[in-house]
């Protein structure tokens, strides 16, 4: 274990934001296409105005997603030093202290929810409901990953609500809003359980227990297609009555190259580099999804 230096305080707290940077920048940043595309189908604009209210609501959403992955790292500290893929990447082996990832995560909580409520009451509302199933995910033990099944629908909601904090910045929650939200909060819970299958090694060396420890990693794999292959279903459902672009209508084709590729997962036989394969291909696959949506 790295000792902590007696650096000064500003320079510790850098030291933090460069570590989580490193481990968690790429994820946090990916995230951002939720409420990006929210923002773009709830009728952007480019008026100046629309512009700064756009950029204030992304770095609300980008400080409240940092918030998530810090928090969470800092309630999972002591299963993750026990989990050998994630254990020399914990913050501590880095000479940062638990103590100083809680300031970073409640400031960055506080940061978000200011730039929020400078938006409107809504996002700032929707700010809070997205940090509190953070919350639950991580320290409930009834309502978070620790439960079968829950942690799944934390992340459908979750999805939900952020690609509706970015469609609601111009437009109130209408029925396309909603069903739109839907199919971003499949897709985030679809990737939750393939993550599970990633993660199933720690998670049951740790005793926790998520659907793929308790079902099994097969299962929860089929789930996880079942969730994906429900997001396609909404997805061509809402081209064909043009709540989205027309291209979308073939978009069950790219389901069967998604399947196709799950079937070659359950071949290679699954687990943390299996997992990881699939991951891959199926966010390409929604990054396909995601440019025919601008059309």
């Amino acid at each position: 274990m790295t000792p902590v230096t007696s650096q000064s305080p500003v320079l510790q707290y850098v030291r933090v934001l460069r570590h989580f940077a490193t481990t968690r920048a790429p994820e946090v940043l990916a995230l951002q296409a939720s409420p990006m595309f929210g923002i773009y189908l709830g009728g952007f604009s480019f008026e100046q105005s629309s512009i700064i209210q756009a950029g204030l609501l992304l770095l609300g959403s980008l400080a409240l997603t940092a918030h998530i992955f810090v928090f969470n790292d800092w309630a999972g500290y002591s299963t993750d030093m026990r989990d050998p893929r994630r254990a020399t990447i914990v913050f501590e082996r880095h000479g940062i202290s638990r103590p100083q990832v809680a300031h970073v995560a409640i400031a960055l909580l506080i940061f978000a929810m200011v730039v929020l409520a400078a938006i409107s009451p809504l996002a700032i509302l929707l700010g809070v409901a997205i940090a509190a199933l953070s919350l639950l995910y991580s320290c409930s033990s009834s309502f978070g990953k620790s439960t079968p099944i829950m942690g799944s629908m934390n992340h459908l909601l979750g999805g939900s609500l952020h690609f509706l904090l970015g469609y609601t910045l111009t437009r109130p929650p209408d029925t396309s809003g909603l069903l739109i939200c839907l199919f971003f909060g499949l897709v985030f819970a679809g990737g939750h359980l393939n993550q599970e299958v990633r993660d199933y090694e720690g998670d049951a060396l740790n005793g926790i227990r998520t659907s793929a420890v308790v079902f099994g990693g097969r299962r929860t794999f089929l789930a996880s297609l079942g969730t994906f292959s429900a997001a396609y279903a909404i997805l061509a459902g809402l081209a064909a009555l043009g709540m989205l672009p027309e291209l979308l209508l073939w978009s069950p084709i790219v389901w069967l190259l998604h399947v196709a590729w799950s079937v070659q997962a359950l071949q290679r036989g699954l687990g943390f580099e299996t997992a990881l394969w699939m991951q891959r291909r199926y966010r390409l696959l929604f990054a396909l999804i995601g440019l025919a949506m601008l059309t």
